[in-house]
């Protein structure tokens, strides 16, 4: 009896919390809701900033549907809403941090209402940490949620306006219409095979067939079922989520009367954008030749499994350097290698590849610091003037990855200083031996 009291009284509780911060939310920002007017070139030029795929794939059915969203928000006084979700899995490195906050804020200058997803229970399910729950909450609590916190205000977004929630929040507290999370769930496994479900299993880092357990199997189900009972209209991935966001697009015209996605009183199939991957810094010259002799086009992304792959956003401004110190960064050679050469060899470079589609895209620009000897300094305001003369062998791939190291301990200084202040955040790391 007294289990079912306390139970209860938790459930009245959170949704007492997610009403009284929804009417907060409303109140604090009742001039947006009955003034802002959506602009349908600014909110398609967000949602096309900095992706490789967005879906819908053709034009004209991606416009009629981003007409259709500022038409209804238009109408209704209703906020157009986005989300973005992660595990909880370990340190933020810039693919995580910085190239959402880049996204987001680009977003937010829209006028969209956007949410970060803290996917504690899914992080749960994929064993992730040390595969307790209780671990789990405590580091986004104490590590993941401020630190992510920081990478967005470094990024100039308005971090006031953003929406943190976590599967304790929603999952139990928040009901739709009378329905929990669960339930939508239940409506999204419902118009799933197990066939379409085993090929989606790749978003939680596994394949289909090696054994994975069975909770792994809901992952996706319940990464489909978020978007709906969030009602969150723009979806927000790396590419690698892809098979995912194509489920939550299938399974939108099959969600009855009070399951559906709604702007206002109106049904409509969410938008998913997918921003690019960075590439690792640890892949090698052995690696390049064989993905250009082979066709091979997969990603080579950064890693938290492999440190050096990659650069912590709250990396010391020496770790900077010698992370990018060992990077792949070829010199290109003009008079041996012709102009599809260069082009192919290069599309591997993951400084440069930093610099396309995260320094320029964040509104920064490359200054090269050299000796007059050696050219001087320059700054190139666009990566295309960059790569224009760093493929003409021109530019010394050390001093690129100089100025590129400069810029990343410039920008990521307020979150180192953060981290460093953040004695709970340093003991869980501590705890968990993340390094």
């Amino acid at each position: 009896m007294i289990l079912m009291l306390t139970n209860s009284f938790f459930f009245k509780r959170q949704t007492f919390l997610f009403k009284l911060n929804l009417s907060n939310f409303i109140y604090n920002n009742i001039d947006f809701f009955m003034y802002f007017k959506y602009d349908f070139y600014k909110l398609k030029e967000a949602i096309l900033f900095n992706t490789v795929e967005v879906l819908p794939t053709d034009e004209e059915q991606l416009d009629k549907e981003i007409q259709t969203l500022v038409d209804h928000a238009n109408q209704t006084g209703e906020p157009i809403r986005h989300y973005i979700g992660f595990e909880i899995s370990g340190k933020l490195h810039l693919g995580t941090g910085i190239m959402t906050a880049i996204k987001v804020k680009k977003l937010q200058d829209a006028g969209v209402r956007c949410s970060i997803w803290l996917a504690n229970y899914h992080t749960w399910l994929n064993n992730k940490l040390d595969g307790k729950i209780e671990t789990i909450r405590d580091f986004n609590n104490y590590y993941f949620t401020p630190t992510f916190k920081k990478c967005f205000e470094v990024c100039g977004c308005n971090v006031g306006e953003i929406d943190f929630w976590s599967a304790d929040e929603l999952y139990i507290g928040k009901q739709i219409n009378g329905r929990h999370f669960w339930d939508f769930m239940m409506k999204v496994a419902k118009n799933l095979t197990l066939a379409r479900v085993n090929k989606s299993v790749t978003v939680t880092g596994k394949q289909a067939g090696e054994g994975v357990e069975f909770g792994v199997l809901c992952y996706p189900v319940m990464q489909v079922a978020d978007a709906f009972f969030m009602q969150t209209h723009l979806v927000h991935a790396g590419i690698d989520q892809r098979k995912c966001h194509v489920l939550m697009r299938e399974v939108a015209s099959k969600m009855d009367e009070g399951f559906e996605l709604k702007l206002g009183q109106n049904p409509v199939k969410p938008i998913a954008m997918h921003h690019p991957l960075l590439l690792s810094l640890g892949i090698s010259v052995k690696e390049v030749s064989e993905r250009m002799t082979t066709e091979n086009s997969e990603s080579a992304k950064m890693s938290k499994s492999k440190p050096d792959s990659a650069i912590w956003v709250d990396d010391s401004p020496e770790e900077i350097v010698r992370k990018l110190k060992k990077a792949y960064c070829p010199l290109p050679d003009p008079n041996r290698q012709t102009p599809e050469e260069i082009e192919r060899e290069q599309e591997w470079n993951p400084v440069l590849d930093w610099c396309k589609k995260m320094v320029y895209p964040a509104g920064k620009r490359i200054l090269l610091q050299r000796p007059e000897k050696f050219g001087g300094d320059k700054i190139f305001e666009t990566f295309e003037e960059l790569k224009k003369e760093y493929f003409t062998g021109s530019i010394h791939p050390m001093d690129l990855k100089t100025s590129l190291a400069n810029i990343l301990a410039d920008w990521f200084k307020p979150i180192r200083d953060f981290a460093a202040q953040n004695i709970e955040g340093q003991k869980m790391l501590e705890q968990l031996n993340i390094k």
